[in-house]
């Protein structure tokens, strides 16, 4: 029998939600967000979160000194 499709799925680790506290239950839940939504790994999720701070950190010093 012929396949209609093959679906190549990136397997994509996630974080341990688990035995966390309520606010870092739903941050770790974003980061599993971005994670899939992006394909990313940890390493990648990593540098686009420090990209994410220097951008508001370089908004937020060009808002305090204007």
């Amino acid at each position: 029998m012929a396949k209609l499709a093959e679906l190549k799925l990136k397997r994509v680790q996630q974080l341990n939600t688990a035995d966390s506290a309520f606010v870092i239950r739903k941050h770790k839940e974003v980061l599993n967000w971005m994670m899939r939504t992006f394909g990313l790994d940890t390493y990648g999720l990593t540098w686009v979160q420090f990209g994410k701070g220097v951008g508001l950190g370089a908004l937020a010093m060009w808002l305090l000194l204007r």
